[in-house]
């Protein structure tokens, strides 16, 4: 049987490259999405380029636990921060993949049910990391109904 590890590491691929169980991953959806699409909103939503970035902040904040970094937080200014460049923001988001899953796969797989850190946060790594993973996905359903209305 596969290890935890390679589970998490698994689903976090298929879901942000092909071959997701629930539909297009999270390349896939982005792909076809102009810079200009990328600033479309509806009213009281994020636009695309937002939500982008911020699930970069999140995936940013989910390496730094996993390489130790108890003192990482993500600001208010990186949460869904104002940002122009569509083709950085989708490259920071990328390269955010990269670093995530470098981490979790250096990650020793008995300290998956250790909390993240002490007091602040009261949950797992594992819930952190599949947490992570359903983050991405509930920021993607809101993606995909934005690109229906452009």
């Amino acid at each position: 049987m596969e290890s935890e590890i390679l589970h998490l590491a698994h689903a976090l691929q298929n879901t942000f490259e092909k071959n997701a169980w629930h539909g297009p991953a999270v390349k896939e959806v982005l792909a076809d999405i102009t810079p200009q699409q990328a600033h479309h909103r509806l009213p009281a939503t994020h636009s695309i380029i937002e939500l982008v970035a911020h699930m970069t902040a999140w995936r940013t904040f989910v390496t730094h636990r996993l390489q130790g970094d108890t003192d990482y937080k993500v600001s208010d200014e990186q949460n869904f921060p104002t940002l122009s460049d569509w083709n950085i923001v989708v490259r920071n988001l990328e390269e955010s993949q990269a670093a995530l899953l470098q981490a979790l796969l250096q990650f020793p797989q008995q300290r998956l049910d250790e909390k993240i850190s002490p007091g602040e946060y009261n949950y797992t790594f594992y819930t952190l990391l599949s947490g992570i993973i359903h983050h991405d996905l509930y920021h993607l359903g809101q993606i995909v109904l934005l690109k229906k209305t452009i």
